[in-house]
């Protein structure tokens, strides 16, 4: 049942180099199977998370079309779709993201859609924000700006 190995196919040699005309028609049957796959202008491959890990600083601006992992430090202007700053982490500078996830301390400008406040983490800032969620034993402190839209 499974010892079974799929035939192989072969494919004709002109002499001991492959038909021209079949390694094309190979690249374009593998080029109509991607446009498939994604045929909108707007589909794009999922993105990868960044992760500034635990004792690395990183001074200067991210951005990113994805999720930023923050267990480091970072003293700069972050931009993106959603940033996690980890139980280690500490943002020192202005953020702009829909979604902030915040387990260690921030201090600075916050843009956001959605801000969850752990139960260990310190927010300092100007804060401006659609929706929030502070957990027992989270510490704020600044001037905190609910708004309609982004």
């Amino acid at each position: 049942m499974f010892s079974r190995k799929p035939p192989i196919q072969e494919y004709p040699e002109v002499g001991n180099e492959l038909d021209e005309s079949l390694i094309e028609q190979v690249l374009d049957d593998a080029e109509d199977s991607s446009a498939e796959l994604c045929s909108s202008p707007t589909c794009r491959k999922p993105l990868k998370t960044t992760i500034i890990s635990e004792g690395f600083e990183f001074v200067a601006a991210i951005t990113s079309e994805g999720t930023v992992h923050i267990a480091g430090i970072v003293k700069g202007v972050i931009t993106a779709k959603s940033v996690l700053v980890d139980v280690e982490g500490m943002v020192e500078g202005e953020m702009t993201t829909d979604n902030l996830m915040l387990k260690g301390s921030v201090k600075g400008e916050v843009l956001c859609n959605e801000l969850t406040i752990g139960p260990r983490a310190m927010m300092d800032g100007n804060i401006s924000y659609q929706n929030i969620h502070i957990q027992r034993g989270g510490k704020v402190s600044g001037t905190f700006n609910k708004r309609r839209s982004m």
